[in-house]
């Protein structure tokens, strides 16, 4: 696939949308969750999986897989799989299409409580379920382009960073971000954290003039966002709706920040280029 075919292709972005349903299988989101999940590697630092951070990532997150059974099973994209970013000043999580899911040390730092973290996360993990990145691709690329960005082994390799630096670019609708946080609180409620936690972040990130922990997405925390949370919460669920502050976990926040502060954190080692791929990217930059 040329990259100036590529670029003409993205001028046209969200001018053709795919008909009659669906464009990218739930086998071809995993493939392209695989191939964001490469780059994504290649741009950031990423906990060893054997880290206590990684792992305590990892069980923080299994109730969550079967909160959001009810808006999409985890199963039709071979569940979640989760990832710490070693990065302080990053106060982020964001979810990539196949359920990869990436929570930063900024965040688990900058947290008070788990339900802060829980409603961040149920929020990424409702673009998941909703599919909002997979429906952004299908919107902005043809049927055509769609096929092209697979071989029979998968995703190309040129697609792979074509769709990563379409998923950087790329701006969820706002309808999308309300999705999200109503499903969002409902994933965290069920997965049994107080639901409030998501208007809590909201309220600590606006008053330090930041901005919510999204990926594809640049509405900010406002009053408004927060009262349309709490709003939703007290209509689903009462002025109490209940649900831990603490972590669901072995591990407790405290015992994660403890160890993330002591400079201990193992880092995995970048994935390696191969050369053959190197030279195929020197080519398409010389046409």
């Amino acid at each position: 696939m040329k990259l100036n075919r590529i670029a003409s292709l993205f001028a046209l972005a969200g001018l053709a949308t795919g008909c009659g349903g669906a464009l990218i299988s739930n086998q071809q989101e995993k493939q392209i969750g695989a191939g964001v999940d490469e780059q994504i590697e290649k741009e950031y630092r990423i906990l060893a999986a054997s880290d206590p951070v990684s792992k305590w990532a990892v069980d923080f997150v299994k109730p969550f897989s079967n909160a959001s059974k009810a808006f999409r099973p985890p199963s039709e994209f071979g569940g979640y799989k989760v990832e710490v970013i070693a990065d302080d000043a990053l106060v982020n999580a964001f979810a990539a299409p196949g359920g990869y899911v990436y929570i930063s040390t900024g965040l688990i730092k900058a947290a008070d409580d788990c339900a802060e973290i829980a409603g961040v996360m149920g929020h990424e993990l409702a673009h998941v379920t909703e599919r909002h990145s997979a429906r952004q691709l299908e919107k902005a690329f043809a049927a055509q382009l769609v096929s092209d960005f697979f071989l029979e082994d998968g995703l190309t390799k040129t697609a792979a960073e074509t769709i990563f630096g379409f998923l950087q670019a790329t701006k969820f609708s706002r309808d999308h971000e309300r999705e999200a946080d109503a499903v969002g609180l409902q994933i965290s409620h069920d997965a049994g954290y107080d639901p409030d936690g998501l208007a809590r972040f909201f309220q600590k990130l606006l008053k330090q003039g930041g901005s919510p922990p999204e990926f594809l997405s640049s509405h900010p925390a406002t009053d408004d966002r927060i009262k349309d949370v709490r709003a939703a919460i007290k209509k689903r669920y009462g002025s109490k709706p209940g649900g831990s502050k603490s972590c669901r976990t072995s591990m407790k926040l405290p015992q994660i920040k403890a160890h993330l502060s002591g400079g201990k954190s193992r880092t995995t080692t970048r994935k390696k280029v191969s050369l053959k791929w190197l030279r195929e990217r020197e080519a398409h930059a010389r046409r």
